[in-house]
């Protein structure tokens, strides 16, 4: 049972880390410190308050992953002497019917230049990103945890689904931003997208039987993987994707082909101060999609398949979990999927993930501003919502702090803490939406992706151009 649970335990624990263990966050925190050149990163709409910026490998890095339903404390139990245990029961009680996922995120800027030409901002970006996003069902673990006993009748069955969207690409965007007058900001980035590697795996559709009175096994089959790679992997089977989805080797030069794989984003954005106290934006960010070339395929729709005539023979086998784990595994890749070979498809597109903000904020002096805001994203195939209120400050000419409080459906409820530091050309930063991760900052990798329900962090080193303006010195200016 222990090796079992092992085994679903590491499955998570790989997509949820090794997947996305690079990965990104857009989280809106780091853009609320007052003296931050990236203040238009999700809206580009808002108004840079430099000259001129310069970014170069380190100007922006960013990590995070978002877990829906696996806690660390539900991981564990306690035996008859006291030890702690694994308890895959304990796991899988508390896990949601369908709606479970973990989706990670990376991104670092590797070229950053923006310079100003009268009321005309304009930004150059080269950035890479990693993207996944794992969806699974309750019974897609009890399954394997708890067995197909605990599936037993007809009107019982388990839903094994399962949904994986996992994106590498590089991303080249020119914003462009524009005054109209002292209160109105508008801004356009569109981006365009060198696809790396791509998989798609869709099985939210399989249903398994057990036969109450003879245990035969049976199922409704409705599997779609689509795959596609510009990297020297050969993806020829299903498990070939274990290796295809390991980013750990990638290099620059594989985010950086032109022949294949490629797409068009957009961001758009407004902004509108009212007075020096009183302002408010509203923006879009990645809306856009990719096509993929040289794809591998699989799809499997088929209904009544017998996998087995009986994976036990007595019901006490299900109580005393003496059960062939490995062979039911191997059976359901085997029957139920048909086989694991990948075949050359067709080109198909992915969207990207995007998020539509609302904010507005109330700044009483520079050391002082308030801000809500309002947030849609898009995981799992749904929008969901985020909102969050947050203070920001400006002390001494060179230090910026942020607090703020987020919550949301996509990854509950979280308070972040941001620092920066601005010394003339240098501009320094650090910021996490979850402040809470730091005390994890030094635990097990399982730990720290699943203790909360947010883990992420950004950091940059970049230079500007020019004095930083504050918003009231741009009202007193203009007076």
């Amino acid at each position: 049972m222990k090796r079992i649970v092992r085994i679903v335990l590491v499955a998570i624990a790989l997509i949820s880390t090794s997947l996305v263990s690079k990965a990104q966050n857009d989280g809106i925190t780091f853009t609320l410190l007052p003296q931050m050149p990236y203040t238009n990163f999700l809206n580009p709409g808002i108004k840079v308050p430099y000259n001129g910026i310069f970014g170069l490998g380190v100007s922006n890095i960013s990590y995070s992953i978002y877990n829906s339903s696996v806690r660390y404390e539900n991981l564990y139990g306690v035996n008859a002497n006291g030890e702690d245990v694994i308890d895959g029961v304990k796991l899988v009680n508390n896990l949601d019917e369908q709606d479970n996922f973990i989706n990670g995120k990376f991104s670092f800027d590797v070229l950053n230049i923006g310079f100003r030409v009268n009321k005309l901002f304009i930004d150059i970006d080269w950035r890479m990103k990693i993207n996944s996003e794992l969806q699974f069902s309750k019974d897609f673990v009890g399954f394997f945890v708890l067995g197909n006993g605990n599936y037993l009748g007809q009107d019982n069955p388990c839903d094994f689904n399962l949904g994986v969207d996992i994106a590498a690409y590089s991303e080249f965007g020119v914003g462009i931003q524009y005054d109209i007058n002292n209160k109105l900001t508008v801004g356009v980035r569109p981006k365009f997208l060198l696809g790396v590697a791509n998989v798609v795996v869709s099985n939210d559709k399989t249903k398994i039987y057990t036969d109450a009175d003879s245990y035969a096994i049976s199922a409704d089959v409705n599997l779609d993987i689509k795959a596609s790679s510009n990297l020297n992997q050969e993806l020829n089977h299903i498990g070939d994707l274990t290796s295809f989805v390991d980013f750990d080797k990638l290099g620059i030069k594989d985010f950086f082909n032109f022949k294949k794989s490629y797409g068009f984003g957009v961001d758009l954005g407004a902004s509108y101060v009212f007075n020096k106290h009183f302002g408010i934006a509203a923006g879009a960010y990645d809306i856009g999609f990719i096509t993929w070339r040289n794809t591998k395929v699989k799809k499997t729709s088929k209904e009544n398949v017998v996998i087995n005539n009986a994976v036990f023979g007595d019901i006490n086998d299900v109580a005393n979990m003496n059960l062939d784990y490995k062979s039911m595994l191997s059976d359901i890749v085997d029957e139920i999927w048909g086989d694991d070979e990948l075949i050359d498809g067709d080109d198909y597109t992915t969207t990207l993930k995007t998020k539509i903000m609302l904010q507005g904020y109330y700044e009483l002096n520079p050391m002082l501003r308030l801000t809500a805001i309002g947030q849609m994203y898009y995981v799992n195939e749904q929008m969901r919502p985020a909102f969050t209120i947050a203070y920001s400050g400006a002390f001494l000419r060179f230090l910026n702090l942020s607090v703020s409080y987020t919550n949301s459906k996509y990854a509950g409820s979280t308070i972040g803490a941001g620092v920066g530091f601005h010394m003339g050309l240098l501009n320094l930063y650090a910021v996490t939406d979850n402040v809470m991760v730091l005390t994890k900052i030094a635990a097990p990798t399982i730990e720290m992706s699943t203790t909360y329900s947010a883990v992420n962090f950004r950091v940059g080193l970049a230079l500007t151009i020019g004095r930083y303006e504050s918003q009231k010195e741009r009202f007193d200016n203009e007076d």
